[in-house]
């Protein structure tokens, strides 16, 4: 039997939070109950990109983490099947040695307006936010190309 894309995706992220930790890095996971493509004039806005649905604790740790922190840095991991593509992505603080991994799954067949606006503009972005739409907090990424695959 085979693991699912979710299962192989959240086996990744906790592999990537052992080594960091492992190399001294405090690490918070976000583990979001929904992702979704948001192109954008969605909503109230003309924001766009991948928007992580943060609960309880993971929402908390995330909060207290980008209060104190300076992201320099990040790396995207995807996986894709079929219409599923299971994002992985790792920001960096490296003078602070702390790490978010923001984890979810994607369902590309609504992701084409925000594929195209990301190329557009030559930018992505990632927003989290609580269930009731409270901004937590985003992150812009130059190369949104380490996002979404080609044929989106």
């Amino acid at each position: 039997m085979t693991e699912s894309g979710w299962a192989k995706t959240l086996a990744s992220a906790t592999e990537m939070e052992t080594e960091l930790r492992d190399d001294g890095w405090e690490v918070i996971t976000v583990r979001a109950g929904h992702v979704a493509p948001e192109p954008p004039a969605h909503g109230d806005t003309d924001r766009f990109g991948l928007v992580y649905l943060a609960q309880g604790e993971d929402a908390d740790n995330f909060t207290n983490a980008v209060e104190r922190a300076a992201f320099d840095g990040y790396e995207v991991f995807n996986r894709r099947k079929r219409e599923d593509l299971f994002v992985l992505t790792r920001l960096t603080d490296a003078e602070r040695d702390l790490a978010v991994l923001l984890v979810g799954a994607v369902n590309l067949a609504h992701a084409g307006d925000l594929a195209a606006t990301a190329r557009k503009h030559g930018v992505m972005y990632s927003h989290v936010q609580l269930l009731d739409g409270t901004h937590l907090s985003s992150f812009r990424h130059d190369d949104p190309s380490d996002f979404l695959p080609e044929d989106v």
